[in-house]
């Protein structure tokens, strides 16, 4: 029968990478925050642009919130995989 391991290099590159990303796609909306207030031009198209960017961030912070929310159970699975294998490591100590 096959064993669960716990791969924790894996889940911290993984982590890692997620913390990477989410600084990228902030740099991003930060980006688009920038552009859309410096728009020079007034009017139905300037209007229809910043609208157009807006509704583009607001999707970002979407990934970004699914992207927490696995940020948040890979953390927390790491963490109570540790403790177990600590824990076990412990035990086998005993005897």
């Amino acid at each position: 029968m096959p064993q669960n391991q716990v791969d924790e290099q894996t889940i911290r590159l993984t982590l890692d990478a997620f913390e990477q990303t989410m600084a990228r796609t902030n740099a991003a909306i930060q980006s688009v925050d920038s552009v859309s207030s410096s728009v020079p031009w007034q009017g139905v198209a300037a209007n229809q642009y910043r609208t157009a960017l807006s509704e583009w961030t607001g999707g970002v912070r979407k990934v970004q919130s699914g992207l927490e929310m696995l940020r948040s159970a890979m953390t927390s699975h790491l963490n109570v995989s540790t403790n177990a294998e600590d824990e076990a490591a412990s035990m086998a100590k005993w005897y």
